[in-house]
């Protein structure tokens, strides 16, 4: 199975657990739907750190869709779609390059909203889980590049599960909103796929712009 097939076989698994929500929240009026997309800047940890290795965060995208579903005036759940560009810098060894790896990730947040007198502009918290999919890995030094599954020693597991939260603020714009946001993803797995001891885990920054839809009752 390729990686995409494993992907958006993934991405429905997840999907039917919101079935019983989505039907709720329509019937009530509550959902919004938008597209979203900015910038990732990621890098990988590694335990143990190869002392021979320099490891340093590179620059990436980030761009999907997400599916609000208000609970009451102050929760949400909003679970997304994205394709995010990770990954990471290293240099060591009289080398030096970049791992670019793409992911369909599926974050499922609990957003809570912030009481504030402007009803124009709705400040918001948000965390949840997310499980990523990968599409492609690449590994570029010079002028020469190399597809992960291709190196033993860059090989990476297709899934990967973390955690992220963030925070943001939601501004109105006719029947629209637009927000803004920032948020921090901390992976929880190891990715690596190299037999051995040593662990390998994403962490990104990630800054977003979307726009929103409420859906008519």
């Amino acid at each position: 199975m390729s990686s995409i097939a494993r992907a958006v076989g993934g991405m429905m698994v997840l999907g039917c657990a919101f079935v019983p929500a989505v039907a709720a929240a329509q019937k009530a009026g509550d959902m919004t739907v938008g597209v979203m997309g900015g910038a990732n800047y990621a890098k990988v940890s590694q335990d143990p750190q190869d002392a021979g290795l320099t490891l340093d965060y590179k620059w990436g995208f980030v761009a999907g869709g997400f599916l609000g579903i208000a609970v009451n005036d102050v929760f949400s759940v909003e679970p997304q779609a994205l394709f995010s560009v990770k990954g990471a810098k290293f240099s060591g060894g009289g080398e030096s390059g970049s791992v670019k790896a793409s992911y369909i990730e599926v974050p499922v947040l609990g957003k809570f909203w912030i009481p504030v007198s402007d009803s124009q502009v709705r400040p918001f918290i948000f965390a949840g889980p997310y499980a990523a999919f990968k599409v492609s890995c690449t590994a570029e030094s010079g002028s020469t590049s190399v597809d992960c599954d291709q190196n033993p020693e860059l090989k990476l597991k297709s899934t990967d599960f973390g955690a992220t939260g963030g925070a943001g603020l939601e501004f109105k714009a006719g029947k629209q909103v637009v927000r803004v946001d920032a948020r921090y993803d901390l992976g929880l797995t190891n990715i690596s796929d190299k037999s051995g001891s040593q662990t390998i885990k994403t962490r990104s920054i990630t800054g977003t712009v979307g726009v929103g839809f409420p859906l008519p009752r």
